[in-house]
């Protein structure tokens, strides 16, 4: 009756905030999968099953003493002492149980193996800021060593960077440090610097100053108990190392082969570099404080033996490996406060071969300058700075005939001969600002008279030394000698002038060639050449003025070395020990022979080289004859 009277409402669909509903099919599907995951709850293995139903036994054995108790089969106090009992066993239980799920969910540190660091690759480069464009024109790596990245190897790269004004730059790639390693680094150093004693009698190479700066650190960090990560320790060691065993920042600079100068201008300044193929570049290493930049020149005049102060600001000298340094202290002479010029020294110096090749020199001219020296004939070397005039003067000493004695002055060593029988002499600077100690050039050449040479090769004529050696030439020594000018009546004014003041006659008489070696542009490359060979005819007695006959001379249009086809030194040659002109031609073949030899099979090396021109003159016609041979 109910069902008539009430009208029939139309059905209304319920809105919902969703704007797509599950379909109906999926809700079952839900609520089937519900059920099989509380059925999977439920089917648990017979072990857990015995392990929960143990776990009521407790609860159980309390519950059937306490009807025992009751209905007077067991005492109360029986029924006491064993739910007590009861009661402590599962405190003890549930204890050991909280402290065993307390254990669990402690995750203990993974020790993750180290991976082999027999080949470890080069470190991938962030060359910040986005300026730098390391594009496939320029050689992305050079690699300076085979050893491992954060001991002793070094990675370079020259990239292309449009803020520099010769478009690139030398980029040094070392191990980066975070905040935490410099602050360890940082505190090493200052508990190294109070506390370490160096026994130097026991350290007998640089191997065993690091070995002995590596442990230091491991008992620093050790004695100190420092956090400091294992992955962090190989880089405090390279930084520590490098600091102080080593060159410091320059360390990466002067193991590259191809860099023959570095400088630097001032604090917050980029080192510049002169690269063999790139020249002047700037590199990404800045000295960026003045008590950084002040100490390090400081420590580098200490490592060649001398001393620099506010009071001595100017320093000359040599470093451990030959390489020779200029270095200005503070801001008493420049203005942006330190700098130092490096130019660096080559341990197997560049032969006579290598300037053929070069061709800054022929073989022709070479041959001919050969047979010069080895007539003790007397030869200045003329050029400008960087030029070449000591690797040429270097050069030229390998042609002096073995066994003769050899006397090389210098202010600082770059000669490098091969002769057993040589005294390599260097100028000393005073001690005091008396000048008490001071050992002048003038000294030595002084001296080197008394030591009968046959040869004396000083290094650069610029002073009161110049006249004693024109001496000793006048005087029948053989002497060799290099000069700063860029002409040969340029050079000439340089000798007749303050501070030499050697007289025109001394020089026509003493002096026999003149060589001019320059540094050009050819094309969109440097090069050096020679570009005259002069001899010294004599000087004009109603003008004053000198006369020259030049040997040779270099052609630019062909880049060749030609030869005039008149020599004033044969004539030399011919009255001091009587040769035919015809002898000296075929003499001065044989020996352009050799040299040529020694080019097709790329005899380079500076030992080698001296050993075939020793070989040579033991036996100059059966070593000529093997070679004829040969080819």
């Amino acid at each position: 009756m109910f069902r008539k009277l009430a009208p029939r409402l139309p059905k209304v669909e319920k809105r919902s905030t969703v704007t797509e509903l599950q379909p109906p099919k999926k809700k079952v599907k839900e609520k089937t999968k519900k059920k099989e995951i509380t059925k999977k709850k439920i089917n648990l293995p017979k072990k857990e099953l015995l392990k929960h139903a143990l776990s009521f036994l407790p609860l159980i054995t309390l519950g059937v003493l306490l009807v025992l108790s009751r209905v007077g089969i067991i005492s109360k106090q029986m029924f006491m002492f064993s739910g007590f009992g009861i009661i402590g066993i599962e405190l003890f239980l549930y204890f050991k149980q909280r402290k065993s799920i307390k254990q669990a969910m402690e995750v203990p540190e993974l020790e993750i193996p180290q991976p082999a660091q027999e080949e470890l690759p080069p470190p991938k480069i962030n060359l910040e800021p986005s300026h730098i464009d390391a594009s496939s024109e320029v050689p992305s790596f050079i690699a300076m060593s085979e050893s491992s990245p954060l001991t002793s190897q070094y990675y370079t790269v020259v990239a292309k960077d449009t803020t520099s004004e010769a478009g690139l730059r030398y980029v040094v790639v070392e191990p980066s440090l975070s905040e935490t390693d410099k602050a360890n680094f940082n505190q090493i150093k200052n508990i190294l610097i109070n506390e370490l004693t160096v026994d130097l009698n026991k350290l007998k190479s640089k191997e065993d100053a690091e070995e002995f700066l590596k442990s230091k650190i491991l008992e620093v960090i050790e004695k100190y108990k420092m956090p400091v990560p294992k992955e962090s320790l190989p880089k405090i060691y390279y930084y520590a190392i490098r600091d102080y065993v080593k060159m410091g920042k320059l360390e990466p600079l002067l193991h590259d082969h191809m860099i023959e100068d570095i400088s630097c201008d001032g604090i917050g300044v980029p080192l510049y570099i002169w690269h063999r193929e790139y020249e002047s570049i700037p590199t990404n290493v800045v000295f960026e404080t003045e008590k950084e930049l002040d100490d390090f020149v400081m420590r580098m005049a200490y490592r060649a033996g001398k001393h620099i102060s506010l009071a001595n600001p100017i320093v000359d000298a040599s470093l451990p490996d030959g390489s020779r340094v200029q270095i200005t202290y503070g801001y008493e002479v420049t203005k942006k406060g330190s700098t130092f010029t490096i130019r660096k020294f080559r341990a197997d110096p560049l032969t006579v071969v290598d300037l053929i090749i070069f061709n800054t020199l022929s073989a022709d001219l070479a041959a001919f300058l050969w047979y010069m020296v080895e007539k003790r004939l007397t030869l200045l070397v003329a050029g400008g700075t960087a030029s070449g005039k000591t690797t040429t003067l270097n050069a030229l000493g390998t042609f002096i005939t073995p066994g003769q004695k050899i006397v090389s002055i210098e202010d600082t060593q770059e000669i490098n001969l091969p002769h057993e029988n040589w005294i390599p002499a260097v100028s000393r600077q005073a001690f005091t600002a008396g000048e008490t100690g001071e050992i002048t050039l003038f000294d030595l050449l002084k001296a080197s008279l008394r030591q009968r040479p046959d040869i004396i090769i000083v290094g650069e004529v610029r002073g009161a030394e110049a006249y004693t050696l024109f001496q000793a030439m006048a005087t029948g020594h053989g002497g060799f000698s290099s000069i700063h000018a860029d002409s040969i009546k340029a050079t000439i004014t340089r000798l007749t002038s303050e501070p030499m003041n050697i007289p025109s006659e001394l020089i026509g008489n003493s002096l026999d060639l003149v060589l001019l070696q320059l540094k050009l542009k050819l094309g969109d490359r440097s090069v050096r050449r020679v570009l005259q060979v002069a001899e010294i005819v004599g000087v004009d007695e109603s003008t004053g003025e000198f006369i020259f006959n030049d040997a040779f001379k270099w052609e630019p249009a062909k880049d060749l070395h030609v030869p005039t086809g008149r020599s004033i030194a044969f004539e030399k040659i011919r009255k001091r020990y009587g040769e035919r002109v015809e002898h000296i031609t075929h003499e001065i073949a044989k020996r352009k022979a050799v040299l040529e030899w020694m080019v097709r099979n790329n005899v380079r090396r500076h030992r080698d080289v001296s050993n075939v021109i020793k070989q040579f003159y033991a036996n100059p016609e059966g070593f000529y004859e093997k070679i004829r041979m040969s080819v």
